[in-house]
């Protein structure tokens, strides 16, 4: 008989989760180092919840402009988009990864999914009162050091601990 311990961590990894991964576009990789960075994180934490089983995708891998209008458009397609998916993280820095947190702040079935994460610099304005609406309505909402907490691999923690969660919260559904 296996233990109590045995049986969640079994149960937890069985589950695999639709995640969204919102960010600087990465194609092109950019010659402006912060962008270049922040492209580089957004692969990274693909590339790390895919070796964990889960299918990640990005926003410009599931929109489809060929669609006739008024479905055409990006910006709706993203709110059908993000319905579908279990888990939405955002590195919050480039206009359509801003649009995509406003979205979020106005949806709390968006919000309870989504993580945010603005650089602390940026701590003021419109783009920091939309993430912390989408905060008071169940996202979560992270400020990072940059380039600190991208070398140190502090967003992908905690990335992958929400995942963790999100697993467990799924197993037990």
């Amino acid at each position: 008989m296996r233990t109590v311990k045995e049986l969640i961590e079994s149960g937890v990894s069985n589950v695999k989760l639709n995640i969204l991964v919102f960010g600087p576009q990465v194609v092109p990789i950019s010659a402006v180092e912060r962008t270049k960075n922040l492209q580089m994180k957004r692969i990274e934490i693909r590339s790390e919840l895919e070796k964990l089983g889960h299918n990640v995708k990005y926003a410009e891998d599931v929109v489809d402009p060929n669609l006739p209008s008024p479905h055409s458009n990006i910006f709706f397609q993203e709110i059908v988009i993000m319905a579908e998916y279990d888990l939405i993280f955002n590195i919050v820095d480039s206009p359509g990864s801003i649009a995509e947190a406003t979205l979020i702040a106005l949806k709390p079935t968006l919000a309870q999914k989504a993580a945010l994460f603005l650089d602390n610099s940026y701590s003021e304005g419109l783009t920091a009162e939309a993430c912390r609406a989408a905060k008071i309505i169940g996202a979560d909402f992270n400020t990072y050091e940059y380039p600190k907490d991208l070398q140190e691999c502090n967003l992908l923690t905690f990335i992958i601990e929400r995942v963790a969660k999100a697993q467990f919260v799924k197993l037990l559904s």
